[in-house]
């Protein structure tokens, strides 16, 4: 298993440069790697077995692939209770009696769970590779001479003036489009956090509102009210009906009771899910909230910048700044966030040196 899960530490790795924040991070980048563990799992068939087995005599191989095809179902009004694990599902009583096709809920999705958390793994990737491809090894460049020269202070001092030179510059445009960008990319996860609720919510048949009742019962130690609600959404018996020719010319109808064993892993993964993209969502809504403020008060940017800056002085950071436009600050906390803090405040300094020794021109640009 191991084996199927390596591919996605490297993944995983921890870069020296970050040009994505913590939040997006765990949108895109681990949330990916989630949804592709969840994925490998269910495909190994060495470790689950076949998804579906059916009980009959002969012909099992054509059964499981007909059943497999075109679906099994479950009777929508059948009411049992429970036993461990769900085990009253499989009772004779309980699946056995024939079921009219106006109460039959055929399990559509079952086919399609590992293809729908796949496309769900490139959809959540999605911003990253974006952004990827917009960011254009900026943050690298500018930071990633520190990592190298942690231990040589004469070129480490020398990236700084680079560093100051750059931020002296007019890269006004270009660092307001790198802003918009990323903010662009922090909506589109929004906006695929919530696209995703729906996604499941139609494809599980009001997945959202069972589970949350599901999960409850189980915080709350009720496993029976766990099983109830997971057989719903996650049956781990079905019928199948199929019909054959008989030696007339006939068609005689056959029904097996078939085993769906891939839904008790399902019902677990999708509990983890659930809480999963809950919680990225809260904090990408909360992100987006942030970045709000962040734009309409500029006296938020400015304190931000000093937290990181080891709170230098007020003034000076004012005069340092005099001359950043919204997309320069943006920048330049990216830079701080990659860089230890001693080395963003001696950059601040000089930029504060550096602007001291020139004149304010009228309407100068402030943050």
């Amino acid at each position: 298993m191991y084996a199927a899960v390596k591919p996605l530490s490297k993944y995983l790795q921890f870069k020296s440069v970050h040009i994505y924040d913590a939040i997006f991070t765990l949108h895109s980048k681990v949330t990916v790697a989630l949804l592709l563990a969840c994925t490998f799992l269910l495909s190994s068939k060495q470790y689950f077995g076949d998804p579906i087995q059916c009980f009959g005599d002969k012909d099992m191989d054509y059964v499981h692939a007909f059943c497999w095809i075109y679906g099994a179902y479950v009777s929508d009004n059948v009411t049992v209770t429970p036993l461990r694990n769900g085990a009253a599902q499989c009772r004779p009583d309980a699946v056995s009696k024939v079921v009219p096709p106006e109460n039959r809920n055929y399990i559509t999705y079952y086919q399609w769970v590992v293809l729908v958390l796949l496309l769900e793994s490139f959809v959540f990737y999605m911003p990253a590779f974006l952004w990827k491809i917009w960011e254009g090894g900026r943050l690298k460049h500018l930071c990633d001479d520190f990592h190298k020269m942690a231990v040589c202070k004469d070129k480490s001092r020398n990236h700084l003036r680079v560093l100051v030179n750059y931020f002296s510059s007019d890269y006004k445009e270009t660092h307001f489009r790198y802003f918009v960008s990323y903010v662009f990319c922090e909506i589109l996860n929004l906006s695929i956090s919530i696209l995703n609720f729906l996604l499941l919510d139609v494809f599980f048949g009001g997945f959202w509102g069972r589970y949350r009742n599901a999960l409850l019962s189980l915080y709350n130690g009720d496993y029976n009210q766990w099983n109830i609600i997971t057989m719903a959404v996650f049956p781990k018996c079905a019928k199948c009906e199929m019909y054959k020719g008989g030696p007339s010319g006939s068609s005689n109808i056959y029904d097996y009771l078939c085993l769906l064993p891939l839904n008790i892993l399902n019902e677990k993964i999708f509990a983890f899910l659930w809480i999963w993209f809950i919680l990225v969502a809260m904090l990408i809504s909360l992100k987006f909230l942030y970045r709000l403020a962040t734009v309409l008060y500029p006296g938020m940017r400015l304190q931000l910048l000093r937290a990181r800056a080891r709170f230098m002085p007020k003034k000076h950071l004012q005069v340092a700044l005099r001359n950043c436009s919204f997309g320069d600050w943006f920048v330049l906390m990216r830079v701080g966030n990659n860089i230890s803090p001693e080395l963003f405040r001696k950059l601040l300094e000089e930029l504060y040196e550096a602007q001291s020794l020139i004149k304010i021109p009228p309407g100068a640009d402030k943050i």
